[in-house]
C-alpha cells in the first residue's frame, strides 16, 4: 500500500497517540502493549540474523536486502524496496 506524505504523517501521529494511550492505560492494556513490543523484537531479530548470515556473501548485498524485505513482508510491513511479496 502506497501512502501520500500527508497519510504517512497522519499514521505516525495516530501511532504516537495510540502509544501514549496504551502507556496511560497500561494496567488494562498491558498484554496488547507486550504483544506489539514482542512482534517488533521478532522483526528486529530476523533482520539481525539476516545481517549476520555469512552464507549471504554477495558483495552488493542483494541477497541480504531481499531477505530483509522478505522479513518485512512476512510481518506485513510495507516497503517500497520491491513491490512483490
Amino acid at each position: 500500500m502506497s501512502l501520500s506524505l500527508a497519510e504517512e504523517l497522519y499514521v505516525q501521529s495516530l501511532g504516537w497517540e495510540v502509544l501514549r494511550y496504551l502507556k496511560r492505560e497500561e494496567g488494562k492494556l498491558l498484554s496488547l502493549y507486550r504483544e506489539v513490543d514482542s512482534e517488533a523484537l521478532r522483526v528486529l531479530e530476523e533482520i539481525r540474523n539476516v545481517l549476520d548470515d555469512d552464507t549471504l556473501d554477495d558483495p552488493d548485498c542483494f541477497k541480504r536486502i531481499e531477505a530483509i524485505v522478505k522479513a518485512f513482508h512476512t510481518h506485513e510491513i510495507s516497503t517500497s524496496r520491491h513491490d512483490w511479496g
